[in-house]
């Protein structure tokens, strides 16, 4: 876990559960909803499972809850990104998580926007029932 202890804990745990891609915005471009409607993020632990039309792509992730906004570092270790590491920001606010993340390899986001020829996505998520 990263900086800021129990309250990293407290975070991850909040994280726990299922999540439904919403929307999906790739260095200024919005995709359609038919792009990543059945795509989903499954958060057990410090894990990660995501399926999309794509693959299936799974790791762990890290946190640091005391930077402003809140990172989160993605290692890839299975699916088509295994052994790549994504870092981004995100913020969470009820069963809404928003991440910008850099593609692997590229910078950490500094705000929730992409431009073109960034190298970040900007993604939606909403969390899927109990």
């Amino acid at each position: 876990m990263s900086s800021g202890g129990t309250n990293v804990d407290a975070e991850i745990k909040r994280l726990q559960g299922t999540w439904r891609f919403s929307s999906l915005e790739v260095e200024a471009n919005e995709l359609p909803g038919e792009m990543f409607s059945d795509s989903r993020m499954v958060i057990e632990g410090a894990s990660f499972v995501m399926t999309s039309k794509e693959g299936t792509y799974s790791g762990t992730f890290t946190v640091d809850v005391t930077k402003q906004p809140k990172t989160i570092d993605l290692l890839f270790t299975g699916g088509p990104e295994k052994g790549n590491t994504s870092v981004g920001i995100y913020e969470l606010d009820e069963g809404t998580w928003r991440i910008c993340l850099g593609f692997a390899g590229r910078d950490r986001p500094t705000a929730f926007v992409t431009t073109p020829d960034s190298g970040h996505a900007l993604e939606t998520l909403v969390r899927q029932g109990p």
